[in-house]
């Protein structure tokens, strides 16, 4: 009966062994997939621990017969290599799937809780943007329509983030100060200050939130820019265009309406301002052309 226990224990030894030792020889891969995994799904990297495991449980490892320094090097190497892999497994399961986002959604209705205001602007997250100089979008002040916007944010869990700064910036303040900081990244993800990471939105968070900016703001999938920026690069080509006028008319200087009027026989749109405001040109002691806008923090 012992020896049948003691054979029993060895078995389950060897399988446990054999386990980490399909986890260990896959580590590697694990290694090689976690871009993938974290850029597209982390079920893959998970998948492959998974079949290791089993695939080493149904190999068992040799019978402990002695053991000699190589044996032990290498049995130190399979545990090492094994845990390895299980930390990045659970680090997965932990920031990229939703079976963490319960404790997102949580930290996330933290911050912003008894929020009584909310910002939309034409901006990005805390990255190269500085959010009191861009223009806001839209706001929110009312209770229940505060409570709906919310309402449309879940996570499924947290990735690496991206390089760019997000667009359009979400912010939300109480009594009159900012306390959260946020970008929508490309439209599939929220970058909070705060957090660690782009925070994943739910397939129907992000279907909800890109129809709301639409509707709200005129902002589709492909607005990755805030439109401050492109008035500015705007301005710029009519300003180039005074120049190339001047330079073509011996030096006379163009009006606005000159100005339209060469856009429209060259066949090209005149550079308006994407949010409607309106163009004044003036010109220096330096006799250069300078354009300004009146959109609100357009200049």
């Amino acid at each position: 009966m012992a020896e049948t226990t003691k054979n029993d224990a060895q078995g389950g030894a060897r399988r446990w062994y054999g386990a980490a030792r399909g986890l260990a020889i896959a580590c590697p891969l694990a290694l090689l997939l976690l871009p993938v995994s974290l850029s597209v799904s982390a079920y893959i990297s998970i998948f492959v621990a998974v079949c290791a495991a089993l695939l080493g449980l149904a190999v068992p490892g040799r019978p402990h017969v002695g053991k000699s320094a190589w044996r032990t090097v290498r049995e130190s190497l399979v545990r090492i290599f094994a845990a390895l892999h299980i930390i990045i497994t659970g680090a997965l399961l932990y920031f990229a799937t939703g079976l963490f986002g319960f404790l997102i959604d949580m930290n996330f209705r933290s911050a912003i809780k008894d929020a009584d205001r909310i910002v939309i602007r034409d901006g990005g997250g805390l990255c190269h943007s500085k959010p009191d100089n861009e223009p806001e979008i839209f706001e929110i002040t009312n209770k229940a329509e505060i409570a709906a916007f919310n309402d449309m944010f879940k996570f499924s869990g947290q990735t690496m983030p991206c390089m760019c700064c997000g667009y359009p910036g979400i912010d939300w303040w109480r009594d009159g100060k900012r306390v959260v900081v946020s970008a929508v990244h490309h439209g599939q993800a929220l970058r909070v200050t705060g957090f660690w990471g782009d925070l994943q939105l739910t397939f129907g968070s992000r279907r909800l939130v890109q129809e709301w900016l639409k509707e709200n703001c005129g902002l589709t999938g492909s607005s990755s820019m805030p439109r401050y920026k492109y008035c500015r690069y705007r301005r710029y080509a009519v300003e180039r265009a005074a120049q190339d006028f001047a330079t073509a008319n011996d030096g006379k200087k163009p009006t606005m309406d000159d100005l339209r009027d060469e856009f429209k026989k060259n066949g090209k749109e005149f550079p308006a301002c994407p949010v409607g405001g309106e163009y004044s040109l003036t010109y220096g002691e330096d006799g250069l052309p300078t354009i300004k806008c009146t959109a609100p923090r357009h200049d």
